[in-house]
């Protein structure tokens, strides 16, 4: 899992990037999936796939959400 594999930076539109599909699938990154990207202290790229979070199918809670935020909102 974890070999060592060099990689060339790539110019992908006005953007640099690298191709890392075999990593991505290491950690069961899919096509449309979150990831959170940091660089640590020792000049280190971490990637890390964000957790899904079901929410409930709930009109009632959904419109409770939408008002605290609508208040959230308004308090600024």
């Amino acid at each position: 899992m974890n070999e060592l594999q060099e990689r060339k930076v790539i110019k992908i539109g006005t953007s640099l990037g690298v191709s890392i599909t075999e990593q991505l699938k290491l950690i069961g990154a899919e096509y449309g999936d979150m990831l959170s990207v940091e660089v640590n202290e020792d000049s280190e790229i971490v990637i890390k796939k964000q957790n899904k979070i079901a929410l409930p199918d709930d009109p009632k809670l959904l419109a409770e959400i939408r008002k605290m935020i609508e208040l959230h909102e308004k308090s600024k």
